[in-house]
């Protein structure tokens, strides 16, 4: 953990290999060549997986890529040119990108309910900080998950038209939960981007990679924050919720 100042008070997460991981393998290319209403065998949807990946590495790609989660437009055209480079045509690559943003994709870890319930149980304000081209709060519904986190507390670049490392999202944050940067901490996964809300005063815990659906150890990330000073972190946010078990 790095960072200065008091114990923290608050916790930012970050949604892409923090919270939630992504099905990418060739069975999002098959679920999406069914919605499409393709009769495409295995063989197949591997080869056009692999053809994906492939390209997702090229120059063009990446340039288009390159601050397309600033917008949900962007976003939808630079993968929608990413997938048609790929050898998807129009409608197949309409369906790999519906499958990109569909809750269903996204499993969260291992941890994360009992993580976030924890949180709320001890009054601990939960924030979002993320770099993606859609809305993501219906994902955290269909998991379960968007008790835990006001609809307002998420930071989505799409919606703020700015990408971390900026530091502004994570000011954002933080002015959204009431606390000072000095008191929050930020949990990710990226040392650029989300390593960057040092520069906004915050501290940070960077996880190590996991397996989808692994323990994140999410539990050490917030372990100082469960037990700060009760009292000091009533006077900045009002507990809501019922206690639930954390193990």
């Amino acid at each position: 953990m790095s960072g200065a100042g008091s114990s923290p008070v608050a916790v930012l997460f970050d949604f892409d290999h923090t919270l939630f991981a992504h099905d990418d393998s060739p069975r999002w290319v098959l679920d999406a060549c069914r919605a499409a209403g393709r009769d495409t065998g295995g063989a197949a949807a591997r080869a056009l997986y692999d053809r994906m990946l492939a390209e997702r590495r090229t120059p063009g790609v990446t340039a288009a890529m390159r601050g397309c989660q600033r917008s949900a437009a962007a976003h939808r055209r630079a993968h929608l040119a990413w997938f048609g480079r790929a050898g998807a045509d129009e409608e197949l690559a309409r369906a790999l990108y519906a499958r990109l943003l569909s809750p269903e994709a996204w499993t969260p870890y291992e941890d994360v309910g009992a993580t976030l319930a924890a949180l709320r149980a001890h009054g601990v304000p939960v924030g979002v900080v993320s770099n993606v081209g859609w809305d993501i709060r219906p994902t955290f519904a269909a998991h379960g998950l968007a008790g835990y986190v006001g609809a307002d507390a998420f930071v989505l670049s799409c919606e703020e038209g700015a990408e971390k490392p900026d530091p502004a999202l994570f000011r954002t944050a933080c002015a959204r939960l009431g606390v000072p940067p000095g008191r929050a901490l930020m949990v990710g996964d990226d040392p650029v981007n989300d390593g960057a809300a040092v520069t906004a005063g915050l501290r940070v815990h960077l996880l190590p990679d996991q397996p989808p659906g692994a323990c994140r150890g999410l539990a050490g990330a917030v372990h100082h924050v469960l037990h700060a000073d009760t009292h000091t972190r009533r006077t900045l946010r009002t507990p809501q919720g019922e206690p639930h078990a954390f193990h």
